[in-house]
């Protein structure tokens, strides 16, 4: 299994913090759209959320949250044997960023200070010192919905946050709050 992707399903697993953080939500709209006009949904047979062989439980839960907004919309289910107007699909991401900053030059232990065992030496040495570095994990949500016509995407949310402890502790509701604030952007009322 690709490491990238098992990361990325791992983190939305623990997606976008829970009660303390409101993600970040940015959604897209294709131009010329009309999404009244679609009335039937149905969910990829193998979402992005899925990189095995099985229904993750993120796809499960991410099913029942967004059809949940979506029936709420006046979308409907497609029966059996019925080709659905739009497609739905989910995928997740991560992505690292370093944070902080570089101390002054000092005197002291630490790697990356030139010393008397060379540059990458972990004796006493002048150079620039480390201070607070941190790395932060950005994880997102997309939602797509897909014009089963044509195959092209008709409107797409993404939620962003930092990945918290409080996402560890607490998946399902991670999920739940990301699902929730992007259909807070959805340009159809509930009906």
């Amino acid at each position: 299994m690709n490491r990238v992707k098992v990361l990325a399903v791992a983190a939305v697993t623990v997606l976008l913090a829970a009660c303390a953080t409101t993600p970040i939500v940015r959604t897209r709209m294709a131009p010329q759209v009309n999404l009244a006009s679609f009335h039937t949904y149905a969910f990829l047979p193998k979402p992005g959320t899925d990189t095995g062989p099985y229904h993750s439980l993120t796809t499960q839960q991410l099913e029942s949250d967004v059809g949940q907004e979506l029936q709420s919309r006046g979308y409907v289910p497609a029966a059996a044997g019925e080709a659905p107007d739009l497609l739905v699909n989910f995928i997740v991401g991560a992505h690292d960023r370093v944070e902080g900053m570089l101390g002054g030059p000092g005197w002291g232990p630490g790697w990356g200070r030139w010393g008397p065992w060379g540059p990458w030496g972990g004796g006493p040495g002048w150079g620039p010192g480390y201070g607070d570095i941190e790395t932060i994990t950005t994880v997102s949500l997309s939602i797509d919905l897909v014009n089963r016509a044509d195959n092209s995407v008709v409107w797409s949310g993404t939620a962003y946050s930092d990945h918290t402890r409080q996402m560890l502790d607490h998946p399902a509701e991670a999920i739940d709050l990301a699902t929730h604030q992007i259909f807070l952007q959805f340009p159809l009322a509930r009906h």
